[in-house]
């Protein structure tokens, strides 16, 4: 039994108990984004590494089979050599998932369909910012891939779950991937698509930014010191102000909830160059529509209107995945639920804790989510016993 398992929760009353009746919304919406490498080879190079049942051969095109010419490369080639071999990767991926009963497409492939056709499908990418791995220990020199998979969106149920834990493993079993430090796990939280109040915004918010300390904790140091998962309370422009004019911490929460619409929130819990994309929480896709200073209309998507928690590594782990998504959309259960008044009272507690007094499993037990608050505790216990300098591996 864990010594958090009973810490004050702000939809408890005096005694511990609910204070409040749950479910009153509608069921929230989720989507995932995988980032991997994915080891293949052409059909003239040899795999000497010991046969496992997982596909080299194939993925990334190689019409000619083994005994292709050979043909003096320019850069022109060499590009679109790249291309086709991206374009047979995802069509490879898109192709095992179909044959599962996984709706999945390639992303190239989607030129040729017609504008209106459904989103309920994975789609199968290519992310460039994935640094090719350096793995100790092997005898094969791989053809990486960087892949990127987008999963549909989905009703978080725990089916939804098992559909894309199932789809973590068949990509594992299939294929011989690879999670490096250029890597992430992103989550889409939404409400369909008719966006989240500003109240709600503002206690997600409000969230984050007290305990983004305890959150942290939950993810790899490379995380918390990466370009493209800035942390709230260091890059976002309300921290800047924060320095700027010596706000004090508790003071800050309200300067987040005096913001007065979502555009003024997403502004300012942005990088300081405007973009929402480089933080660990994005909420650029709340965008509302506005007129510039030019006096330009712009109407942002109103079909992905999400959260974006983008913290987390890169990983196909399916228990990694679940819990993660799991946190990410209960979280923002939480803050639709929670009396805004009794929740400022208990961010105002606890901005300031140390983390060894109040760790993250405390606060994920405050959030109503005992079963992640396990899974992390648990894995924290694990982490700490590991040695950080271990050598990289290709997923088994």
């Amino acid at each position: 039994m864990s010594p958090w398992q009973y810490v004050y929760s702000p939809l408890d009353d005096e005694n511990g108990k609910l204070d409040c009746k749950l479910g009153e919304f509608p069921k929230l919406s989720f989507g995932i984004e995988l980032e991997f490498s994915l080891a293949a080879l052409p059909f003239d190079v040899e795999d000497l590494e010991v046969p496992d049942g997982r596909k080299v051969y194939g993925i990334i095109g190689e019409d000619g089979g083994p005994n292709q010419p050979t043909v003096q490369l320019t850069l022109a080639l060499l590009l679109k050599k790249k291309g086709d071999r991206s374009h047979a990767t995802q069509r490879h991926i898109s192709s095992s998932l179909t044959k599962m009963g996984i709706r999945a497409i390639g992303e190239m492939d989607r030129v040729h369909e017609l504008a209106d056709m459904p989103l309920d499908r994975w789609i199968v990418t290519e992310d460039t910012t994935i640094k090719h791995p350096l793995l100790e220990g092997l005898k094969t020199v791989y053809e990486f891939q960087e892949v990127e998979m987008q999963s549909p969106a989905y009703l978080m149920t725990e089916g939804s779950l098992m559909e894309v834990q199932r789809v973590c493993h068949l990509i594992t079993r299939t294929y011989k991937t690879y999670n490096g430090q250029s890597t992430g796990l992103h989550v889409h939280v939404g409400n369909s698509t008719r966006g989240f109040t500003l109240e709600t915004v503002q206690n997600v918010v409000a969230i984050l930014f007290t305990f983004e300390p305890q959150l942290d904790t939950l993810h790899p140091e490379h995380r918390r010191k990466n370009g493209y998962c800035l942390r709230l309370r260091s890059s976002s422009r309300l921290a800047l102000r924060m320095l700027e004019e010596k706000i004090d911490l508790r003071d800050i929460l309200d300067e987040i909830y005096k913001t007065t619409s979502i555009n003024q929130l997403i502004k300012l819990m942005s990088a300081s160059d405007g973009s929402g994309w480089k933080m660990g929480v994005n909420l650029g896709n709340l965008l509302e529509p506005y007129v510039d200073e030019r006096r330009s209309f712009h109407h942002p998507d109103d079909l992905k209107k999400t959260i974006e928690f983008r913290q987390h590594e890169g990983t196909l782990d399916p228990k990694a995945v679940y819990n993660w998504a799991k946190v990410c959309v209960n979280l923002v259960e939480f803050a639709q639920e929670v009396p805004t008044p009794k929740l400022q009272t208990w961010l105002r507690w606890n901005i300031n804790q140390k983390v060894e007094d109040y760790p993250a499993v405390a606060v994920l037990y405050a959030l109503k989510i005992p079963r992640c608050a396990l899974y992390y505790e648990k894995r924290l216990a694990e982490r700490s016993n590991v040695p950080t300098n271990e050598a990289p591996s290709l997923k088994v």
